[in-house]
């Protein structure tokens, strides 16, 4: 009796064993806490957004989030304004369009708008009349910069890029005044082709990136808005890690400007062609791989290549099951140099984080509803904490996971 008493509690430790050993090595066993700040309604309210009443022509929704110092600003295009925001969810401050917005609650009456009480008061309304505002960067003094478009009949076509020069950067200082916009040359310059990104680092100095049918034009501007580097990316002339004479077909996925020097990072997906082996017929392309190329400015030539691990999945049917892998999209790089990835999952994201010094990965899955997916923007902050906008098709709500203890950045 007393040797069958042992033997079953030997076998319920060893399962308890083989239980936690399995549950650690499960996908469930690397997830990442979240934590929800605050949500958001729909409407044109001064603090709802309007994510999905949009503009003919429009390809879906595109509001921006960004977080500095525990701010959060949203630029939403639906309602053409920009809000301000604790971490808590206060509306601080919203930049408004008033042909298509109410008066916020807060905001002073129209013959008292350059009276000095109307900027210093604990909350900002801001007048401005946005046409679509996407993109946006705040620097260290606290200066708003965002992408907007020009109206259709100020836009220009450019003949030999074969691009509609239709953006432009508005600046507004920290107390809520207009200060000017960016064009192409500087303050009041031509404007851009399409904006795809807009950044700011470590000195206040501003880096936009547009697009044309041949490539990628950066524009590196001072913290006064004198532009001091335009560097021309064509799509034809990509560095590759692949074998001169192979046939590659190479996409840009992100090009992100270094925080603390003067130096931008291209995220290329590499795509190699396949043969029908029955046939010896072209059978299409293949996602191959992805490296990220520092571009250091003042030699004009490309760093290191450092190299990007692929997304590996597997999908089951009636028919067996098949593996794949994907190219993660890029989020951002910490000052500290570690680059976050992000792949689309069943469960959520599942993010990567890789030192580009040591190398050093730590994979993780990040937890997203299935009625959280009707859009989502995602926001890495210099110093590595990971934030999101998650919309149902009812609310939407801000949250943020502190990726930056994973990297030993956490700031208390």
């Amino acid at each position: 009796m007393k040797s069958y008493f042992r033997l079953c509690l030997s076998l319920t430790q060893i399962f308890l064993i083989l239980f936690v050993t399995l549950s650690c090595d499960s996908p469930s066993g690397n997830r990442l806490e979240r934590e929800r700040l605050f949500t958001l309604s729909y409407g044109r309210f001064e603090d709802e957004i309007d994510l999905f009443r949009l503009e003919s022509g429009s390809t879906g929704p595109d509001t921006q989030l960004f977080m500095r110092d525990g701010m959060f600003y949203l630029s939403n295009s639906g309602s053409k304004k920009i809000l301000q925001l604790t971490s808590f969810g206060d509306l601080l401050s919203v930049y408004y369009n008033p042909e298509v917005n109410p008066v916020p609650s807060f905001a002073h009456p129209q013959d008292q708008e350059e009276d000095s009480d109307s900027i210093t008061a604990t909350r900002k309304a801001v007048s401005y009349p946005f046409n679509h505002p996407v993109f946006l960067t705040v620097d260290n003094t606290k200066r708003l910069s965002v992408a907007d478009r020009i109206p259709f009949e100020r836009q220009e076509f450019d003949s030999e890029e074969q691009v509609v020069l239709r953006d432009i950067v508005l600046r507004f200082a920290a107390d809520g005044r207009f200060s000017d916009y960016l064009g192409q040359e500087g303050p009041g310059g031509t404007p851009f082709p399409p904006i795809v990104g807009l950044y700011s680092n470590a000195t206040d100095e501003t880096i936009v990136v547009s697009m044309t049918q041949s490539g990628l034009r950066i524009f590196w501007f001072d913290a006064d808005g004198n532009l001091l580097y335009r560097i021309p990316i064509s799509f034809r002339n990509l560095p590759s890690p692949f074998e001169s004479g192979t046939t590659v077909f190479s996409s840009v996925e992100k090009v992100l400007p270094d925080y603390g020097a003067r130096r931008l990072y291209l995220k290329i997906d590499y795509y190699t062609g396949m043969v029908d082996e029955s046939t010896g017929s072209n059978a299409g392309i293949a996602y191959a791989k992805s490296a990220l190329y520092p571009f250091d400015i003042a030699s004009e030539s490309y760093l290191d290549r450092i190299d990007i691990s692929s997304f590996e999945g597997s999908e089951s049917d009636t028919k067996g099951s098949l593996t794949y892998k994907k190219p993660y999209e890029l989020l951002g790089i910490t000052t500290s140099g570690w680059i976050v990835l992000a792949s689309p999952v069943p469960e959520g994201y599942a993010i990567e984080l890789m030192d580009s010094k040591s190398r050093r990965i730590q994979n993780r899955v990040l937890s997203v509803q299935s009625d959280e997916l009707a859009y989502n923007a995602l926001h890495v902050s210099p110093d590595g904490i990971l934030s999101a906008l998650l919309a149902t098709p009812y609310t939407a709500s801000v949250v943020w996971w502190r990726t930056d203890a994973l990297i030993g950045e956490i700031r208390r």
